[in-house]
């Protein structure tokens, strides 16, 4: 069902890697997705948030292709406010993704990436050893959410399935293989329990819609998108806002 998407979204996405040599501490911290031709980037800003003593790094189309030596990334934009982050990669970067300006529906089918779980470490002779991998995870649209993690306020929709540490960042998309959202966190609520049974958790990924990271990348003015409208002189067409209602209840909620 979503093969021949995977096949295109995979093109694009990458790993973060967090790396602090003084602590021998790296880790996959989240996931990129490539976003015009010249090696601009987005993924979550609280990704990108951890203490100044560690570095950022590109190692290229892991686990496929491993560029040496790795892309220490730069930051162009960031909106810590609504969890977005604008960086580029110098070289050996990827195609950029396909953005759907359809409205996401309640029930429509979309897809979770990232790179979850990943098992590092830094060896004696200071390379990087371990295991990444990407993952997949099939899902649909539950509704709207507009919900406040940390000071971060996310606008956009849930769905289904839960985002893993290691898929904050991760483009979220359709059968077409055109990027819907990007995942950035996981609502949790629990429904109390009846009598004689467990209270149920409920964990279901946060997204934030196209509207408004369109709105980001054209007000970071480096997307060429926003660069071409302003060259012609003109403004760009507002986007459709997703026909959803409602709005999820005070939720348990964790950045991922």
């Amino acid at each position: 069902m979503y093969a021949d998407a995977v096949a295109k979204i995979v093109e694009s996405i990458f790993p973060i890697f967090y790396v602090q040599p003084q602590g021998d501490l790296v880790d996959v911290c989240g996931t990129g997705f490539f976003v015009d031709d010249s090696g601009l980037f987005l993924t979550s800003e609280h990704v990108m948030a951890a203490p100044s003593s560690g570095s950022y790094y590109y190692y290229g189309k892991t686990p496929d292709q491993v560029c040496e030596p790795a892309v220490e990334i730069e930051h162009v934009a960031s909106d810590p406010a609504q969890d977005l982050y604008l960086g580029r990669v110098a070289r050996e970067y990827l195609q950029p993704v396909e953005v759907s300006n359809d409205p996401v529906r309640p029930g429509n089918s979309v897809c979770l990436s990232g790179y979850p779980m990943a098992v590092l470490d830094i060896s004696p002779q200071g390379s990087l050893v371990g295991n990444v991998q990407r993952y997949w995870q099939p899902s649909f649209v539950i509704d709207a959410t507009e919900t406040v993690i940390d000071g971060r306020t996310y606008d956009g929709f849930i769905v289904q399935h839960a985002c893993f540490p290691g898929m904050s960042g991760g483009p979220v998309f359709d059968m077409e293989g055109h990027v819907r959202g990007m995942a950035a966190a996981t609502l949790t609520r629990t429904i109390p329990a009846v009598p004689g049974e467990s209270p149920a958790v409920v964990p279901n990924a946060i997204v934030i819609d196209i509207e408004h990271i369109r709105g980001f990348l054209e007000a970071s003015g480096s997307w060429p998108a926003a660069r071409d409208e302003a060259l012609h002189g003109r403004s760009p067409e507002p986007e459709a806002t997703a026909p959803l209602h409602g709005r999820s209840p005070e939720p348990e909620a964790t950045a991922r």
